[in-house]
């Protein structure tokens, strides 16, 4: 082999090799993106599940789907999810509050699980900022709804133009073509054919963000008005539904701790 062959030979290797840089860095990338994206999203998840808990706590306190529903729509808030109006399964730890009067207990027990739950969706779709532990001078903002909603769209966009411009067949070709005796092999024999199923058999497919589980969930107030109205569906519920608030606030203001409420239901 001459000189010039060895050139040549080197000028392939190094375009084969960028070629495979380029194709498979690209969709190596792609890969790691979806791979963070779901971590995040099963983060997330297990939040959701949280808060589908205290809805349930809050459905327990008050005794019945009548009487969410009354309080919700008191607060002038909609459940798109109507099962958020009658789950039961709930496991929560909560402060336990003081009052003079029944009636006052009970709407300041209520009011100790809605208050959390209006916390806990405000992280969940908005985020909380946090001090960055490697940076303390940067502020970031937790993980949450709208920017895995957000980075999911990004990624769909990503994976449209990998699609498109990132063929697996474009790049079997242009490797192809720096093999000149493969090519006149093929031409004879008439293979090479198949090639043009690859880009539909590795194409990769858009996320389906409904897919993840992770259910929008409404705004709760928490401002002195919104108190003032839940207060008065309890008092409603108390003048009403007497006997269960008593066995209600028996089973969750337990003696042994004076501090804390406990509420689990299976």
């Amino acid at each position: 082999m001459g000189l010039l062959d060895e050139w040549g030979d080197a000028l392939v290797e190094e375009g084969l090799r960028e070629a495979a840089d380029t194709f498979f860095g690209a969709r190596t990338a792609l890969d790691e993106e979806i791979a963070f994206f779901e971590t995040q999203a099963a983060r997330l998840r297990d939040r959701a599940g949280e808060i589908r808990s205290w809805f349930a706590g809050l459905n327990c306190l008050l005794g019945s789907e009548e009487g969410s529903r009354m309080l919700f729509d008191a607060l002038g808030v909609t459940l798109d999810d109507a099962s958020l109006y009658s789950l039961q399964v709930c496991s929560l730890q909560f402060r336990r509050p003081r009052s003079f009067t029944r009636k006052g207990l009970f709407a300041k027990t209520v009011w100790e699980v809605y208050e959390p739950l209006a916390r806990l969706i405000e992280a969940y779709m908005h985020g909380v900022p946090y001090t960055d532990p490697l940076q303390p001078s940067r502020v970031m903002i937790s993980v949450n709804h709208g920017q895995l909603r957000k980075h999911c769209a990004e990624i769909n966009e990503r994976i449209r133009t990998v699609n498109e411009s990132n063929r697996p067949s474009e790049s079997l070709g242009f490797a192809k073509k720096m093999d000149q005796l493969q090519m006149q092999k093929e031409s004879i024999t008439g293979g090479g054919g198949q090639t043009w199923t690859l880009d539909r058999d590795m194409a990769f497919k858009p996320l389906d963000f409904d897919s993840y589980g992770l259910p929008a969930f409404p705004d709760l107030p928490v401002d002195a008005q919104a108190q003032s109205r839940l207060k008065e569906c309890c008092n409603r519920i108390f003048e009403s539904r007497r006997e269960h608030v008593d066995a209600v606030l028996g089973e969750v203001f337990s003696p042994e701790d004076k501090r804390m409420c406990i509420l689990t239901r299976d």
